[in-house]
């Protein structure tokens, strides 16, 4: 009896243990990006799944970046398994190609925009919905996550910009653009996920508005300063750092002094290399006659040392003059050799 009983215990366990292994296969099969996509013939019918490392990259395209390809059935289905991708959220790019394009092409803008972004990792079930023919991506309805939810309400904000129309007054351009931004920004202070507040922020164009938000941006990092990823880090990186820039006054200032002080070294080795070639033009009586010119000597006095006579000497002190570019022998005695 107690036999029996163990061995109906026993085998209860291991259909248990069966059971669970089972769930947990077909869940882990669950795993993926998948989705409905109705195209015109001009398109191929295949899909691509690209990784973005780089928010500065959203906007490139390589057959480096494509980690995965699926097809697309004749009913529009394609799937993607995501079992290889790493197992933190990344952004990611599906995207189509025409017929006459390489795989590796995007269209930026109009009616033919051929891509959407998400964000995934390994775990993740994302669904991707598109009935209409034309225009592939617009109002493609994305679910799965709320990171992804999230990147579709950005992307209706975003859309406002370009829909102000040349129409439109400059500074109501202006207006609206300023205020989207905010919106923007008040989207990447407040949300929780790393990529989607990045995401948001990218699409703010920080760059143009980072000078007049400077005390966001310092308070945002310090938010996040706990985030090592490649995405944080390199927003990091572009955002101008203050010490950088005292860094680069000082930089400045010192150059300025050493270029100022090698002006005058240059300029004080060039006169005295002036001087020199000039002196090199006078002949040997007329470097006498010069020597004793500093010395303050007078024409007679010249004439009566040298032994010559008082009118070679004033022809002599007339050459000096007329070589060295002087008027008077207060310039000679100015000289300092």
């Amino acid at each position: 009896m107690f036999k029996t009983s163990f061995k109906t215990y026993l085998f209860s366990i291991v259909l248990c243990c069966s059971c669970v292994y089972c769930f947990t296969q077909n869940t882990q099969e669950q795993h993926n990006i998948k989705g409905t996509i109705k195209l015109d013939s001009t398109w191929t019918n295949k899909v691509y799944l690209s990784l973005i490392p780089s928010f500065n990259k959203m906007y490139t395209m390589s057959n480096a970046m494509i980690v995965s390809v699926a097809d697309i059935d004749e009913n529009g289905h394609f799937k993607f398994d995501t079992s290889f991708l790493p197992e933190d959220e990344r952004l990611y790019r599906i995207h189509i190609a025409k017929k006459d394009a390489p795989p590796a092409s995007l269209i930026i803008g109009g009616d033919d925009e051929n891509h959407i972004f998400i964000i995934t990792q390994k775990y993740s079930n994302i669904s991707i919905h598109k009935n209409a023919k034309t225009m592939p991506f617009h109002q493609t309805k994305i679910s799965g996550g709320l990171s992804n939810d999230a990147l579709d309400e950005i992307n209706e904000i975003s859309k406002f910009i370009d829909s102000t129309g040349v129409e439109n007054t400059y500074l109501k351009r202006e207006f609206i653009t300023k205020g989207i931004n905010e919106k923007l920004r008040f989207i990447a202070d407040t949300s929780s996920n790393g990529l989607v507040s990045l995401y948001a922020l990218y699409k703010s164009k920080y760059e143009s508005n980072y000078e007049i938000n400077k005390q966001f941006y310092t308070d945002y990092l310090e938010k996040w300063s706990h985030n090592k990823s490649s995405y944080f880090s390199e927003f990091r990186n572009s955002l101008p750092r203050e010490d950088q820039k005292e860094s680069y006054s000082y930089t400045n200032i010192i150059l300025a002094i050493c270029s100022f002080l090698l002006g005058i070294l240059f300029s004080y080795y060039f006169w005295v290399l002036r001087k020199a070639n000039k002196l090199k033009s006078l002949s040997v009586q007329e470097r006498k006659i010069f020597m004793l010119l500093q010395d303050g000597k007078t024409n007679k006095e010249i004439s009566e040392e040298l032994n010559i006579g008082l009118s070679t000497v004033k022809s002599h002190v007339s050459n000096i003059y007329s070589k060295l570019g002087i008027k008077s022998r207060k310039e000679i005695l100015d000289m300092n050799l």
